[in-house]
This record gives structure tokens, sequence and C-alpha cells, in this order.
């Protein structure tokens, strides 16, 4: 019985994982179908929300711009959870070929070695006396072909391994960016569940503002406008003074001040003109409140606007004659005049209503960026790298 199980044990465990790995590859392709379908409700939504942005900003629209933005966030979520459902079956893929390879690799190894000793062996002997040894030419020939063939087993099998180390470094990076692709997804769930709540409690706070007259709402729009235009003059008048007379020098070019890439509103937005009625000068990338943002390269602070419950800012000129600003920070980390390193902190995010910076006029937590060269805001994207 025990050797009938030896015997036959290494074939059902290799079925058992056949069948283990065509299931997960079907979990798979029903993950990809669902993210399919997803995708489609998430365009659907999206037409949903420019049509509400496309009408006028009044407190009854602004409900159901939040209510729309709500729903958007939920089938975002739910697209996460997929998603990080969908890179989990990947890996267990990957993992289970690096199995397979790592034992192909072990296999060869030891065929390898064998070869090796056997020539060795072989070799101890000198050509001359096999020869004087061997009883006739057909052995001795015998022999050198035999030798040959343990040279090629040797050559293929240092050839086999080289191609499954490369095998296996292709799918240890693949593994690498599975893992890189996660933290990446985790990320974005978590900035997506803090604005659906943020949604969700601006809504209820527009509720208890209902009471309110929409003059009055619009009296407090047309009052947050007017801050954030002043801000944008304020900010234009300043590097333009600051330009004066001075010399730059360097590569035009910035690192990205945080690590997200989730830009939620660009440059000259026109959805965002349309419906907030102001020029957008800079691009938002959505992050946690209080994410810390690193200067993206060497320069001196030449502003620092802590605006209370309104609109806070910091401006920073850097070498090589481009200006940054960040809004809605919820704190600072450096002070004006300071001199800053590429890379050190200078403040935190902030844009959740009703906190410390954020300012009136804000949808959620995020960073506002601006980049400003020879006394005009540019396109950031031109200027960022890494």
């Amino acid at each position: 019985m025990k050797k009938f199980l030896l015997k036959f044990l290494p074939v059902v465990l290799v079925a058992v994982f056949t069948i283990v790995s065509f299931a997960h590859a079907d979990l798979l392709e029903d993950k990809q179908i669902e993210l399919r379908n997803l995708q489609k409700k998430i365009d659907e939504q999206e037409a949903a929300l420019s049509k509400v942005r496309d009408q006028k900003l009044t407190l009854n629209n602004q409900v159901k711009l939040l209510d729309q933005q709500a729903e958007a966030a939920r089938l975002m979520l739910e697209k996460i959870s997929v998603q990080i459902d969908e890179i989990g079956l990947e890996k267990t893929l990957i993992n289970r070929d690096l199995v397979d390879l790592e034992e192909q690799a072990l296999d060869q190894k030891l065929l390898l070695q064998k070869a090796l000793r056997l020539s060795y062996i072989k070799r101890q002997r000198g050509t001359l006396e096999v020869l004087l040894d061997s009883k006739s030419l057909s052995s001795f020939l015998s022999y050198l072909q035999y030798l040959d063939q343990i040279q090629n087993h040797i050559s293929t099998g240092i050839k086999n391994m080289n191609e499954l180390q490369k095998e296996l470094a292709i799918k240890k990076s693949l593994l690498q960016d599975k893992d890189a692709q996660l933290a990446e997804i985790k990320s974005e769930k978590t900035i997506e569940e803090q604005s659906l709540q943020i949604q969700l409690n601006a809504k209820e706070k527009i509720m208890k503002d209902l009471k309110m007259s929409e003059a009055e709402y619009q009296a407090k729009l047309d009052a947050s406008r007017a801050e954030q235009q002043a801000v944008s003059n304020a900010i234009s008048a300043l590097l333009k003074s600051t330009d004066q007379g001075r010399t730059y020098s360097g590569e035009l070019k910035l690192n990205w001040p945080i690590s997200s890439r989730l830009i939620t509103a660009t440059f000259h937005d026109l959805d965002y003109q349309k419906y907030f009625g102001v020029i957008h000068n800079g691009m938002d990338i959505a992050t946690p409140q209080g994410t810390p943002i690193k200067c993206p390269a060497e320069g001196t602070v030449t502003n620092v606007h802590d605006g209370g419950m309104g609109l806070s800012y910091l401006v920073v000129t850097h070498n090589s004659g481009l200006s940054t600003v960040y809004m809605h920070l919820s704190g600072f980390a450096v002070s004006k005049g300071t001199y800053v390193a590429q890379g050190q902190v200078i403040g935190y995010t902030g844009g959740t209503p009703g906190t410390p910076g954020a300012g009136w006029l804000t949808t959620g937590p995020h960073l506002h960026l601006e980049v400003w060269y020879q006394g005009q805001a540019k396109n950031p994207l031109v200027y960022l790298v890494g």
C-alpha cells in the first residue's frame, strides 16, 4: 500500500494542482468580466455627473451633484474591491508558475550535476590510455561518442538553466509589479472611502443649509469665488514681482510632490470653470487629508498664507525659474523666506469641506497644484517627472 501511495501520490498532487489552477483561471476571467461591467456603469455615471455640472450651481443642484458624486464613489469602491481580488488571483497564478519553474530548475540542476560528474570521471583516464585498453577501434569510437553525448547534455543543461533563470526573473518581476499595483489600488481605496464619506457629510450639511434662501446661498457662493479670485490675483502679482531682475538656471523639471497620480480636475478644466465659475489655474490631485507635500525641486518659500477656515496656500520659487503653488493646505512645515531642498516636507494637504485651510469652494480632500513660469500659469503635467 505504501509503495502504491509513493508511486501515485505525485500524480494525484499534479492533478489536484492542475484543477486548482484551472479554477483560479476561471475565477480570474469572471473578475475581468465583472470589471468590464463595472467600468460601463462608471462611464454612465460620469455622463450623468457631466449633465449636472452643465447646470447652474444652485443649492438644489449641489445636492444633486453630491448624490451623483457619492454614487460614483460607491461604484469606484466596488471596482477597486474587484481589482484587489483580480490582483490576488493573478498573484496566485504567478506564484504557482514560480513553484513549477523552481522545480524544473532543481531537476535541471540535478541532471547537470550528474552529467558533470560523469564527464569528470570519464576524463580521469587519458584518451591514449583508453585507446590502448580498447579491444577494437569500434569500442574506442563508441567511448568518444559517449563523451560527446555527455558534453551535449552539459551544454543543453546549461542552456536550459539559463532559460529557466530568465523565466524566473520575469515571473518575479511580474510579482513585484502586482505588489506595486496592489499598494497603489489600496491607496486609491482610501481616497475613495474618504471621498464617499465627505460627499455624505457635505450633503448632510447642505440639507441643513436648505433652510437658507437661494439668494443667501448664491451670496455665499459669490464670496467664495471672490476669495479664490483674490488669491489667484495675489499669487500672479507676487510671482511677476519675484521674477523681476532675477536670473535662474537648471532644468525646467519638477518631481511629483505627493505619491498619488489621481487627477480629478485638469489645468484650465472647462467643466470646473463652467460649474464653479472660476478659471482653474492648476490641477487637483486626490489624496487623503494630511498627506505630506514634498518640495519638487530646491528653492525658496516666497509666501505662506494661513487662511484660517478660508483658503490656505503656499508658494515656492525654484532655482530653475519655475514656481509652484499649493492650495487648500491643512498645515505648513515651513515659513516665508525659508530655503527648501528637493524632497523636503513643506506642508500637508487638505480640501475636506469645513476644515482649516480648505475654503468653502472645495469638493473633497486633494492637493491643488499650480506651476508658474515667467508670470504665467502653466500646465503642471508639462514639467512633472517621475
